[in-house]
Order: C-alpha cells, then structure tokens, then sequence
C-alpha cells in the first residue's frame, strides 16, 4: 500500500477503532461556589410586606462535559435575614430569616468562542427546595405574632458567567445566578392562612471546577 494513502487512512482508522478518542473532550467534574445574594421583596396574601436583608449561598456539584455542554446535580443552601416589614401604611422594623435548601439538576452550554482568557457560559436548572421562613416578624406591631413556616416544592434558577482556566483540570469561575422557590403557607393565630411569595434571589458568586 502507498505509504502516503497509509498516512492517510492510519489516523481514521484510530478514531474507528478508538472511539473514546473522539470524545477526548468529554470529561467528569465537581464544582464548588460561594455567592452575595440579593432577594426580591416578598409579599403575602395578607397585604403584608417583607423586605430582605442581602445574605449568602453555597454550592456543590457533581457533573459531565460532553463537548459543548455540561449536565450536573447540584445541592445549594441560602440564607437572608428580613430587613424591615410593611402594610396598612406602616413601615417597621423586620426579624427572622429565610432560607432554602436545594437540590436541582443543571445544563449548561460552554461556547467555542472565548473572550480573551475567559470561556463563557449559559446555564438553567430545575429541581426541589425546602424553602423556610423562621420567626418572621413585623417588630412592635401588637397582635401579629412572629410567622414561621415550610413548603417544599418546585425550584428553578438561570446562571450566566464565565471560567478562566488554571490548570488542565481546574477551573476559577465568577458568574450570575437568579434562583426561585416555592411560595409558603403560614398559619397565623390573628390572620388564620398566610400564603407567603417564595423566596427571590440574586447572586453574583465565584467557584472552582476541577475535572477529572
């Protein structure tokens, strides 16, 4: 056989007999983040108001690349403290917190295209949280007693960011993430059932990606 057609034909025939080798991009990771939220206000059907004090998130990972796209299970906690209270006109002082735990599953796509050293990325994910409120409370308003209480359900969160690599496997990772929960069911001596809005959050964050 020509050695030239032999030169050729050597390498197709590697990836045929190799197919791992086309999808030598392909790879395992874990994935860690800790970001500054900022939560929307939430209201109840009450015609009570909350704001919320900004608080923190963690995050951990576990997931594939497969060329241009990523899938992962993810597991997060959140938490805020309220800020101040408002209804009926009257504005005052809040207390209590609220926070969620999280278990979601992701997709990420990673573009080809890079911006100078950084690598973009766009992502969403659904999955449960326990969303909590705890010992939620309008401070110096007589009658309504602190407000406590937890609905696990439906939760969904948009991600966008970028990844610089460090290394062949590790990957330092900034980005911007919105997260939803669900709404909660209070029960108030004073009030009878309060539907209380899930939990809102902004998040500017940073991780590490390592591959393996």
């Amino acid at each position: 056989m020509d050695s030239r057609l032999l030169a050729t034909l050597a390498p197709a025939a590697l990836v045929v007999m190799h197919p791992s080798a086309a999808a030598a991009q392909d790879s395992n990771y874990v994935a860690g983040s800790v970001g500054y939220t900022f939560a929307d206000d939430f209201e109840t059907d009450a015609g009570i108001e909350a704001s919320i004090d900004n608080g923190f998130a963690v995050t951990g990972a576990v997931g594939r690349s497969f060329g241009a796209f990523r899938g992962e299970i993810e597991g997060s906690y959140r938490r805020s403290k309220v800020d101040e209270a408002r209804g009926f006109g009257v504005v005052v002082e809040g207390d209590g917190e609220v926070s969620a735990l999280s278990a979601m599953a992701n997709l990420y796509f990673d573009p080809a295209f890079q911006l100078g050293p950084v690598k973009p990325y766009i992502g969403g994910g659904i999955g449960v949280s326990r969303f909590r409120a705890r010992d939620v409370e309008a401070v110096g308003v007589p009658g309504i007693p602190p407000v406590s209480g937890t609905e696990t359900g439906f939760a969904w969160q948009l991600m966008a960011g970028g990844g610089i690599a460090l290394s062949e496997q590790a990957t330092l990772t900034a980005g911007y993430r919105y997260f939803a929960t669900p709404d909660v069911e209070a029960n108030v001596p004073s009030l009878g059932s309060v539907e209380v809005d899930g939990l809102g959050l902004h998040a500017i964050e940073v991780g590490l990606r390592f591959s393996f």
